[in-house]
C-alpha cells in the first residue's frame, strides 16, 4: 500500500507479475493444503477411485480460479492498453476491478480449500474412516493454512497491482487509500504470518518431533481456543492502539470545509508514535499466542498420543523457532505496511524528534534481528542433527534456512534502502535540486533521525535559496525600476536641456537684438554725419558744376573744378564711412552659419570698434595687433563678433563718461594658440564680485541697464570654440580679459551658442 506510485507497467508486464504471484501462492497452497487433503483422501476405502473422481474436479475448479483472476483484471488491462494507444476509455470498471480482484481471488481460494477439506472429511466420516477428532483436526489445518495463504494471496496481488493505482484512480489521494485499508493490511499480515508460521511449526513437528500426520493434525486442535482468545485481544489492542491514527485521519480527511491539519498538528505526533509501536506490539501478541498454542499442542500430544519427553522437547524447540521467525517476520512486514503512513506524517508535518524518538535504537533492533536469524538457522540445523534425513527433515531444513536467509535479506534491505535514498537525495541536493523532499525512512531511530536532519537541511537550504532568489528578484526589480526611473529622468533632463538650449538661443538672440537696439542710436548718429556731409555737399557741388559750364575763362573754371573736387572728396568719405558702418552692422547682425569657417580676428576687431565708435568718443582705443601673426581661427564669425562687441562694450561702460583707454591686443603664443585681450583702465572689479561675473543673469548695473547675460554668453561661446577666457582685475587697476583659442582648427562643439 505504498503511497509513492511507481511507473505503471504495460499490460504484458502486469500479466506476468500477476501470473508469478499466482503461481507462487498456488505452490504454497498445494504444499500446505493440498498434501494434507490428498493424504487423507488416500486413506479412504477405494481411495484411488475417489482420487480419480475428485482430483480432476478439484483441479478443474482450481484452474478455473486462475481464469477468473485473469477475467477480473481484464478491465485494468483494457484501460492500460487504451491509455498506451491514447484512446478514450471509461475507468469505472477498472477502478472496481482494482479493489475487487485481490479480495475476490483470496476469498475464492480460501473457500475452495475449505470446501475440498470439508468434502474429504465428510466423506471419510460417512465411510467410517478416522474419528471426529481427526476430522476436526484436518479441518483446522485446512482452515488455518488456507486462511494464511488467502491473506498472503490478497496482500501479494494488491502489491502487484499497486503501481496501477495512479493510472486507474489518478484523482484519489494516497493517504485516502491508506486510511481506508491500513487496518485490513495489518490484520491480513497477521493472518498470513499465522498461517505460514503454523505451517512451519507443522513441518518441524513432522520432521523433528516424530509426530505422525494424524497426531499432528489432532494437536492442532489446541490452536482454536488460544488463537481465538489471542484474536480478541489483538483486535481490542489494535482498536485501542490505532485510536491516535484514526483521530489523525478524522482531522485529515473527514472534516469538511478544511484543508487538513497544520504542519504542527499535535495529533500527527500521536499518530506517528502509534504507527511506530503497533508492529512490535502486534508481533508480540501474536508470538505469545503461537507460543501458548504450541505449548497446548505439546500438552495434547502428551495426554492423547503419549508423545515422549524427547519428542515433546523437539516439538517445543520447533515451536520456539517458528514463533521467533513469525514474530520477526511479522514485525518487519507490519513496519513495511505502516511505513507509508509514517512517511506521510514525516513529510506533511513537523515532528519534534524528542517526542517521536523510537524506544529502541537501530543497534538493538539490528542485534535482535541478526540474533534471531542466526538462532533460527542454528536451531533448524540443531533439530536436524542426529535425525534421519528423510523428506520431511530435508524439507524442514530447506524451509528453515530459506526463512533465515529471507529474514536476513529483509533486515538488510530495511537498513540499506533508506541509506540509498539518502545517497540519491544528497547527490541531488549537491546539484542544487532542492524541490523534492527527503522521504522519511519510517521509524524515528538513528536512520529516521538522520533522514529528518537531511529533510530539515533541505528545507533550510531551500528557504535560504528562495530567500536569496527573492532578494535577487527584488534587487532586479528595484534595479529595473530605478533604471526606468533614471531613463525617464534622463529623458526629462534631455527635454529640459533642449528647452534650456532653445531658451539660451532665444536669450542670446534677444541679447543680440538688445545690443543692436542700443547700437542703433549711436550708429544712426554715426551714419547721420557722413550722410549730412554728402547732402550738404551736393547743392554746392551742383552749383559748382553749373558755374564751371558757364565759366568764361580757364582760371575761373579751374578754381571751380578744385572746389568741386573737394566737395566730391567729402561725398566719397561720407559714402565710404556709411558703407563701412553698414557692413560692420551687417556682419554683426547676420545669423550663425551651420558650418564653421575661417574667422579673421583683425577684421572682427575693426568691425566691432567701428560699430562702437559712438560709445568710444571719450575713450582712446589702442590696437596692438602683431602684423606678422596670422590671427585666424575656425569658428562662427557672428559669435566671435558678439564676444568682441560685449567685451569692448563692457570696457567702455566701465570707463564711463570720463576719458580713458581701451587696449585691444592680438598675437600668437609659443605653441601656436591665438591670443586676444581687451583691457581698460576703469575702476576694476571687486574681489567678492569677480568669481560671479560669468554667472547667467548676474549684473552690478542698475535695474534696466543690463540683463547679466553678456559675459555669460561670452564664456559659453569661447568654450564652444575650444577656447579659454580669464579675467584679471582689481579695484583701481582696471580690468583685462584674456582669450586663448587653440591653434589649428578650433573644435566647435555646437553651432548654437549659449552660456
Amino acid at each position: 500500500m505504498a503511497m509513492a506510485m511507481e511507473t505503471p507497467p504495460a499490460p504484458p508486464r502486469m500479466a506476468a507479475r500477476l501470473a508469478v504471484v499466482d503461481l507462487l501462492v498456488r505452490a504454497g497452497e498445494l504444499a500446505l493444503c493440498g498434501v494434507p487433503v490428498l493424504s487423507w483422501l488416500a486413506r479412504l476405502p477405494g481411495g484411488e477411485r475417489a482420487t480419480r473422481i475428485l482430483l480432476p474436479v478439484a483441479a478443474a475448479l482450481w484452474l478455473a480460479l486462475a481464469l477468473r483472476l485473469a477475467d477480473s483484471v481484464r478491465p485494468i488491462a483494457a484501460l492500460l492498453a487504451a491509455r498506451a494507444a491514447q484512446q478514450a476509455c471509461p475507468d469505472e470498471a477498472a477502478q472496481r476491478a482494482l479493489g475487487r480482484a485481490p479480495r475476490e481471488s483470496a476469498m475464492l481460494h480460501f473457500l475452495f480449500w475449505v470446501a475440498l477439506a470439508a468434502t474429504v472429511t465428510l466423506t471419510a466420516l460417512v465411510r467410517g474412516v478416522g474419528s471426529p477428532t481427526e476430522a476436526a483436526a484436518l479441518a483446522t489445518l485446512a482452515i488455518v493454512h488456507a486462511a494464511g495463504l488467502g491473506a498472503t494471496r490478497r496482500l501479494a496481488l494488491e502489491r502487484a497491482l499497486e503501481p496501477l493505482r495512479s493510472v486507474v484512480t489518478p484523482h484519489l489521494e494516497g493517504i485516502r487509500v491508506l486510511a481506508g485499508g491500513y487496518r485490513a493490511a495489518l490484520m491480513l499480515t497477521a493472518l498470513a504470518v499465522l498461517g505460514l508460521g503454523h505451517a512451519v511449526l507443522a513441518l518441524d513437528a513432522l520432521a523433528f518431533a516424530g509426530l505422525g500426520a494424524t497426531h499432528l493434525a489432532a494437536t492442532s486442535l489446541a490452536l482454536w481456543p488460544t488463537l481465538g482468545l489471542a484474536g480478541l485481544l489483538l483486535a481490542r489492542s489494535l482498536r485501542r492502539r490505532a485510536a491516535p491514527i484514526e483521530s489523525y485521519f478524522e482531522a485529515m480527511l473527514r472534516t469538511p470545509g478544511t484543508r487538513g491539519p497544520s504542519r504542527d498538528e499535535p495529533r500527527a505526533v500521536g499518530a506517528f508514535r502509534a504507527a511506530q509501536a503497533l508492529p512490535y506490539r502486534m508481533a508480540a501478541y501474536q508470538g505469545l499466542s503461537l507460543l501458548l498454542a504450541s505449548i497446548g499442542a505439546v500438552v495434547v500430544g502428551r495426554r492423547l498420543f503419549g508423545v515422549d519427553v524427547a519428542s515433546a522437547g523437539r516439538l517445543l524447540g520447533a515451536a520456539a523457532l517458528a514463533v521467533a521467525a513469525s514474530m520477526l517476520g511479522e514485525a518487519l512486514l507490519l513496519r513495511a505496511a505502516l511505513r507509508p503512513l509514517m512517511r506521510h506524517l514525516g513529510s506533511r508535518h513537523v515532528l519534534p524528534i524528542g517526542d517521536v524518538r523510537a524506544a529502541l535504537g537501530l543497534g538493538p533492533k539490528l542485534v535482535a534481528s541478526f540474533v534471531g536469524v542466526a538462532g533460527l538457522a542454528a536451531g533448524v540445523i540443531g533439530l536436524g542433527a542426529g535425525r534421519p534425513l528423510g523428506l520431511p527433515a530435508v524439507a524442514a531444513l530447506i524451509v528453515g534456512l530459506a526463512l533465515a536467509a529471507g529474514l536476513a535479506l529483509f533486515v538488510v534491505r530495511e537498513v540499506v534502502a533508506p541509506l540509498r535514498v539518502l545517497e540519491s537525495r544528497s547527490e541531488e541536493m549537491a546539484r542544487g535540486e532542492l524541490a523534492r523532499p527527503v522521504p522519511p525512512s519510517g521509524e524515528a531511530d538513528e536512520l529516521g533521525r538522520l533522514t529528518a536532519a537531511f529533510e530539515e537541511m533541505r528545507r533550510s537550504l531551500r528557504d535560504r535559496l528562495r530567500s536569496t532568489e527573492s532578494i535577487n528578484i527584488d534587487l532586479e526589480r528595484e534595479v529595473r525600476r530605478r533604471t526606468d526611473a533614471l531613463e525617464q529622468r534622463n529623458a526629462e533632463l534631455r527635454e529640459a536641456l533642449e528647452k534650456l538650449r532653445r531658451a539660451q538661443d532665444n536669450l542670446i538672440r534677444s541679447e543680440k537684438l538688445a545690443s543692436m537696439g542700443r547700437l542703433v542710436a549711436g550708429i544712426a548718429h554715426e551714419i547721420n554725419n557722413p550722410v549730412n556731409a554728402v547732402i550738404n555737399s551736393l547743392g554746392p557741388l551742383e552749383e559748382s558744376v553749373r558755374r564751371i559750364g558757364a565759366a568764361k575763362d580757364v582760371s575761373q573754371a579751374a578754381e571751380l573744378a578744385s572746389a568741386a573736387e573737394e566737395m566730391l572728396a567729402v561725398i566719397q568719405r561720407g559714402a565710404a564711412r556709411t558703407k563701412a558702418i553698414v557692413q560692420a552692422l551687417h556682419n554683426y547682425s547676420r545669423g550663425d552659419e551651420s558650418v564653421q569657417r575661417e574667422v579673421n580676428l583683425v577684421r572682427s576687431i575693426d568691425d566691432s570698434l567701428d560699430l562702437l565708435r559712438h560709445r568710444l568718443r571719450h575713450v582712446q582705443v589702442v590696437k596692438e595687433l602683431d602684423p606678422a601673426a596670422r590671427l585666424v581661427i575656425m569658428g562662427f564669425p557672428g559669435q566671435i563678433d558678439q564676444v568682441l562687441m560685449n567685451l569692448v562694450t563692457n570696457a567702455a561702460q566701465a570707463i564711463g563718461e570720463r576719458s580713458g583707454t581701451i587696449r585691444v591686443t592680438g598675437g600668437v603664443s609659443d605653441n601656436g594658440d591665438v591670443l586676444v585681450s581687451v583691457s581698460d583702465d576703469g575702476p576694476g572689479i571687486a574681489p567678492e564680485v569677480l568669481p560671479r561675473i560669468f554667472d547667467p543673469f548676474f549684473t552690478t548695473k542698475d535695474v534696466g541697464e543690463g540683463s547679466g547675460l553678456g559675459l555669460s554668453i561670452v564664456h559659453g561661446i569661447i568654450e564652444r570654440h575650444g577656447g579659454h577666457i580669464e579675467v584679471d582685475s582689481a579695484p583701481g587697476r582696471g580690468t583685462t580679459f584674456r582669450i586663448r583659442f587653440p591653434r589649428g582648427k578650433t573644435p566647435v562643439r555646437a553651432a548654437s551658442p549659449g552660456p
